[in-house]
């Protein structure tokens, strides 16, 4: 039986896992009867979306309401884009799989300025017009929120509100509002009046840019009276922000694959660069009591093997070490890891590194962002040489190989004896490390500075496309003078050509629509990954820009603002005041650095972020915490059993790799309460054994694995805990006791057999297999990636293949060395032809296993 066309795509995709759903913890909620539907859409790909802390915590925050119903969408792969416009098949949410244009709100995470293009591709593949003057009432309403929303006047015309600040309040006033207008007959435009009610929300068409004689700003006009400025939303104490006691857990590995936990939000160490670092003010922490309840109830709800202590600088956490030493008594015996995102130099310790290794060493990311100090006086960086060489020192010395070092050039008042020092700051760290640590390697990140709204350094001009490379050339030249003795130092530059379109996004105003909008259609979207980017179309755009409006990409990014000079963004109010920031910015230039106002004597330096009653620093003492009271120590038993367990796979989980399939069932284990042994070495390794791999698309009622586990267990208690946790499409079918001498699975496994089931336009399958039984020879060649291509002979590959109906039929592929032996695609595409046996239109079950056959010989 064929599958949808909309699953006969999703299996036919790259990384179907993307678009099936199911994932454990996801919500389902009947759509028709919500009050209000959300879709909360990512312009990145579902990996990058799903890495983002606050698009987790505002879809279980929307989903906690009885009355609301949040689903998630992200933009596709350019193959599976490509499919769904040539089945004329709308852009679909995950949870529920209903086309974007269903939904009440859109919700647009703008987290980077180059996904513009992208968020105009999802709204165009899902019917939703692209401008909000072109939208009637039944159309969905555009939502934007995210570091971009600080600046979306480039984005403008394109959204019908954006959300200035923290949303995890907010977003419950706007669904209310968007309830209260939907039980009317009110126009659209009275709706985005309602909106520009809530504090917070922008609502872009309600001002009327002026523009002078010179092209800058001359003022903005506001149409609807009193709504001059809009100040961001903040949540004055991160305790306040709702955890959900159930994270959803993808199946495929995303680009930060842990269970995410913030620990701080905020920061007023005043880099002048940082726009995060105003934006987000004032520095607020978590309760440090909480913060260990909060992650072991994730974990079990989970099953993750590591937490995400999130913060801009997770050493700025003043309980770091106490909730460290905590956490690795009680979750240590588990292989449970922390990583930490972020770490400034100065906050490097000893006792810290320490305590991570623990576990697990999952590297360390160091971002000294300057390599003189002059120049980290000028950023106001708060960190000196001697910071960064003790952070290596101490680092290697705990037995960590690599580093990563971020560091940016095109900096205001950078000399190109700056940028050299970046390599000779480099090598001096490489060199203690060799002392601490022969195998040492560090890896240093270099970026080009973009000048972004609300920071000291907005008015400063970015440097060109041809100075960065000039500045890139020093590097590569610094370190081609190190020698092949250095070739443990590996410098990247991060790619120059989107250097001077972020900047321009950045800091430019409504007229860049036009920009945007061009290179869209011109085929951009996801411009944040290097292969899909194109500078020659942006360059096109940015001119198409200037032939219209008379400004481009030099009047954007590459000029020098007055100090009086309206920005795009004048009337979007982070409450960090713009004298303060012009006073950052000359004090800049003389070199001049400013105290971290949450540490020490608590100066405050009048930035405006705080009302010292409601909104303030927030932060806890290492007295404050309570350290956890002790339990019984866990001492891993010294007994084991062996199991081995076969289990099926159907539904959406026919769409998982075989790692994701192992990923998600190692997870299951740890929810269930059982704990696997772990090899020894820098990278522990659960002691599991899975059977072959078995193909994307495939339903399977025969998959194995063998475990061993601690402690003496019997086998039924084993399987009643493991059902109970098992995700969307896997079943327990048997689990028994093995003897620890069995063979592994994949020695033990000699054939697996299949059941086939295809489309009449396949043919006549006994005449197709009468006709394959004639054939002298038949074989297939595998290319390889990087390898010589393999020949593989099918006959050879396959026994006991029978027709058991005019459309069906039934073979055994025996099991060896994958180079050698048969896939199920190539022998049924070698009789069917290709186009009859892709996923979801042949239906291909994996049936049994057959143990103790002879090796397919090669």
């Amino acid at each position: 039986m064929q599958l949808p066309v909309l699953d006969r795509l999703i299996l036919s995709a790259q990384k179907p896992s993307r678009y099936a759903g199911g994932e454990l913890n996801a919500v389902h909620k009947d759509l028709s009867k919500a009050a209000v539907t959300w879709a909360l859409a990512f312009p990145d790909t579902y990996e990058v979306g799903m890495s983002n802390v606050g698009f987790r915590l505002l879809y279980h925050a929307l989903n906690e309401r009885p009355d609301v119903a949040c689903e998630r969408l992200f933009m596709p792969w350019p193959d599976m884009e490509a499919a769904l416009k040539a089945e004329k098949l709308p852009l679909f949410s995950i949870e529920s799989r209903a086309p974007l244009a269903a939904f009440d709100i859109i919700g647009f995470t703008l987290q980077f300025e180059l996904c513009y293009t992208t968020v105009l591709a999802m709204l165009d593949l899902g019917g939703v017009p692209l401008h909000t003057a072109e939208r009637r009432r039944e159309d969905p309403l555009i939502l934007g929120g995210g570091p971009c929303a600080y600046n979306p006047e480039p984005v403008a015309d394109f959204f019908d509100a954006i959300v200035v600040g923290e949303g995890e309040e907010v977003v419950h006033e706007i669904s209310d509002a968007v309830s209260q207008w939907k039980r009317g007959s009110a126009p659209r435009a009275d709706l985005l009046w309602l909106l520009a009610e809530i504090p917070g929300v922008y609502v872009p068409s309600l001002f009327k840019p002026h523009y002078g004689e010179d092209k800058t700003i001359k003022s903005y006009e506001p149409l609807k009276p009193g709504y001059e400025s809009i100040v961001r939303r903040v949540i004055p104490d991160l305790n306040l922000v709702p955890q959900a006691e159930k994270p959803i857990m993808p199946f495929m590995q995303t680009v930060h694959d842990r269970l995410p936990l913030e620990i701080q939000r905020g920061c007023t160490r005043g880099c002048r660069f940082c726009q995060v670092g105003m934006i987000t003010r004032p520095t607020r922490q978590r309760d440090p009591n909480e913060v260990f309840k909060i992650a072991e109830k994730g974990l079990d709800n989970t099953g993750y093997e590591e937490v995400g202590f999130l913060s801009l600088s997770a050493g700025d956490y003043s309980c770091i070490d106490g909730v460290l030493e905590d956490f690795f008594d009680e979750l240590g015996p588990e292989n449970i890891g922390i990583s930490l995102p972020s770490l400034r130099t100065e906050t490097m310790s000893e006792r810290l590194t320490q305590q991570i290794k623990r576990v697990r060493k999952s590297g360390f990311t160091v971002a000294p962002e300057a390599a003189t100090e002059r120049m980290r006086r000028v950023i106001n960086k708060g960190n000196a040489e001697k910071d960064l060489l003790h952070a290596v020192d101490t680092i290697f010395e705990a037995g960590w190989d690599l580093v990563k070092f971020y560091f940016m050039i095109g900096l205001p008042t950078e000399r190109d004896e700056d940028v050299r020092a970046i390599v000779q700051l480099c090598a001096e760290a490489l060199r203690r490390g060799r002392k601490k640590n022969p195998r040492a390697e560090i890896n240093v990140g270099v970026s080009t500075f973009c000048p972004k709204p609300f920071t000291p350094f907005q008015w400063d001009p970015m440097i060109s496309l041809a100075e960065t490379q000039r500045k890139q050339n020093i590097l590569r030249d610094e370190l081609r003078k190190l020698g092949r003795s250095f070739q443990n130092l590996h410098i990247k530059p991060h790619d120059a050509r989107q250097g001077a379109l972020e900047g321009a996004l950045a800091m430019g105003d409504r007229r860049l629509s036009t920009a945007v909008l061009y290179a869209y259609k011109a085929g951009q979207r996801l411009d944040s990954l290097t292969e899909h980017f194109r500078l020659e179309v942006w360059n096109e755009a940015f001119q198409k820009c200037e032939a219209e409006h008379g400004v481009g990409l030099a009047f954007f990014a590459h000029r020098e603002k007055g100090e009086h000079e309206v920005l795009a963004f004048d009337h979007i109010d982070c409450e960090v005041t713009k004298p303060y920031l012009w006073k950052a910015r000359m004090a800049a230039f003389k070199e001049g650095e400013v105290p971290d106002c949450a540490y020490g004597e608590e100066i405050c330096t009048a930035c405006g972020a705080c009302d010292y009653e409601v909104v303030d620093n927030i932060i806890y003492q290492p007295s404050d915490y309570k350290k956890q009271p002790p339990r019984e120590a866990r001492v891993m038993p010294a007994e084991r059993t062996f199991l081995r367990m076969r289990y099926s796979k159907e539904g959406r989980a026919i769409a998982l790799s075989h790692l994701e399939t192992m990923t998600a069932l190692l997870r299951t284990f740890r929810r269930a309460k059982l704990s696997i042994p772990h090899s020894q070495g820098f990278h522990p390794k659960p002691k599991v054994s899975f059977g072959p791999a078995c193909p994307v698309g495939t339903q399977s009622r025969a998959e194995y694995l063998d475990a061993e586990l601690f402690g003496t267990l019997a086998a039924g208690d084993v399987a009643a805990r493991l059902r109970e946790q098992l995700p969307e499409g896997f079943a327990l079918l048997s689990c028994e006791p093995l003897a620890p001498a069995q063979p592994a699975l994949n020695q033990s496994i000699r054939g697996i057999e299949y059941l086939v089931e295809l489309p009449p336009e396949a043919g006549d399958v006994p005449e197709r297999l009468a006709r394959f039984a004639l054939q002298n020879e038949a074989s297939v060649v595998r290319e390889r990636e990087g390898k010589t291509p393999v020949r593989i002979d099918l006959k050879r590959s396959v026994d006991n293949l029978v027709a058991t109906g005019p459309s069906a039929l039934r073979f055994t592929l025996k099991a060896g060395e994958a180079a050698a032996v048969a896939r199920p695609a190539e022998l049924l595409a070698a009789l069917f032809g290709a186009e009859c046996t892709r996923p979801g239109v042949a239906t291909l079950v994996r049936e049994s296993v057959v143990f103790g056959m002879p090796a397919a010989r090669t």
